[in-house]
């Protein structure tokens, strides 16, 4: 049994990047409700269906994310020498990195710091909210690196050092003929193990302290994910047998997700992060390749999209979170109202000012180049 290796464009994997960039958005409004006490924007009573909603979308959007960058790692590989696909890395992701946390940076952390709050590489605190105006606080930002944040901004540099130390196993991979013999089912569910020993071998996942100075078993979990990611590209027939495990490897996702909600920070809660992430990754590529989107303008330019809108929705959503706090409006309407709101900023965003420009184009990870399309058309 074998299956086609694919050539054409992958509208399945596009789609999937645009419903992972949305379900972040939505993550990050509902972190603001979540117990998790270190991020820019609290409520002051955490809400349980954020709790659990949050810890299952962080779970899932960051491995998938990982994943697909892996698949997209060993295509660009096939296409392109190891030199070229290191400066597109460098002007894909350090570029917009470093214009996120020099341009946006200043804003989010004075957010931050105006809500009492002081994240930091050495962890978080609660302090006075400064006496002092934004226009001050920029010089002393820029000049001060304790005070610079990269906020949700380090999947880009742990994916930029993944992608470089993963390198000689993306190269080969690149170089393999494609495998299209599809595996046995156990197979399908193999990676859970691997993922599951990992998280708890390491004592990953919690506390979550994206700082790459303490981090380094959550750095190897996201290296686990990516290389994953760069298989399932060079194994077609393993992605085959995850679209007829589908349901299956979701299921495994939710008793994972189970495992994580009752045991928590402990060996079987990280146990049952590895089970999740890998249940996740399976249910979504097997779903969405089985039922792949006709190729479109709007799918296009949503999933060029996907960078731009990564880099900016963090700002419209704690601004937002800001203002919906002290109305008072219940939970659900408050998650929807900042979900729903930052998306539309984003987008507006990126249509308005990035898409039809070459500096902000490149700023964002997307090149100078302006090819422009008409996704009403």
């Amino acid at each position: 049994m074998s299956a086609a290796v694919p050539h054409n464009r992958r509208t399945d994997l596009d789609l999937l990047r645009v419903l992972i960039c949305f379900a972040v958005i939505l993550a990050h409004a509902l972190l603001i409700y979540a117990e998790e006490p270190r991020y820019h924007v609290k409520s002051t009573e955490p809400w349980l269906v954020a709790t659990v909603s949050y810890e299952a979308m962080r779970i899932a959007t960051l491995a998938i994310f990982f994943v697909l960058a892996g698949w997209s790692a060993v295509a660009s590989l096939r296409r392109r020498t190891a030199g070229r696909y290191v400066q597109d890395r460098a002007a894909r992701v350090l570029v917009p990195l470093f214009a996120g946390i020099l341009l946006l940076g200043p804003v989010i952390k004075w957010i931050e710091l105006q809500q009492g709050r002081d994240l930091r590489l050495g962890g978080f605190r609660l302090v006075a909210p400064p006496d002092y105006g934004f226009l001050e606080f920029i010089p002393r930002y820029l000049t001060r690196l304790n005070l610079m944040t990269w906020s949700h901004l380090w999947f880009l540099a742990y994916l930029f050092l993944i992608s470089l130390a993963l390198l000689p196993l993306l190269v080969w991979l690149a170089r393999r003929q494609p495998e299209a013999s599809v595996p046995g089912r156990a197979m399908a569910y193999a990676p859970a193990a691997l993922l599951a020993g990992l998280v708890a071998g390491t004592g990953g996942y919690w506390p979550f302290l994206p700082n790459l100075v303490q981090d380094w078993a959550n750095l190897s979990y996201f290296a686990a994910c990516f290389a994953l990611g760069g298989v399932l590209f060079a194994w077609p027939g393993l992605e085959a047998r995850l679209r007829g495990e589908a349901w299956g490897l979701l299921a495994l996702a939710l008793a994972g997700l189970a495992l994580v909600v009752l045991a928590g920070p402990s060996v079987p809660g990280r146990i049952g992060v590895g089970l999740c992430a890998w249940g996740a990754i399976g249910a979504a590529l097997g779903l969405a390749g089985r039922h792949p989107p006709r190729p479109g303008r709007l799918l296009s330019w949503l999933g060029e999209a996907t960078m731009p809108v990564y880099v900016l929705h963090h700002i419209p959503v704690l601004a937002l979170g800001v203002l919906v706090l002290p109305l008072g409006w219940g939970e659900w309407i408050s998650v929807l109202a900042i979900t729903a709101g930052a998306t539309v900023l984003s987008l507006l965003a990126y249509r308005l000012l990035v898409w039809p420009w070459r500096l902000p184009r490149w700023l964002t990870g997307m090149g100078a180049e302006a090819q422009l399309r008409n996704p009403a058309r």
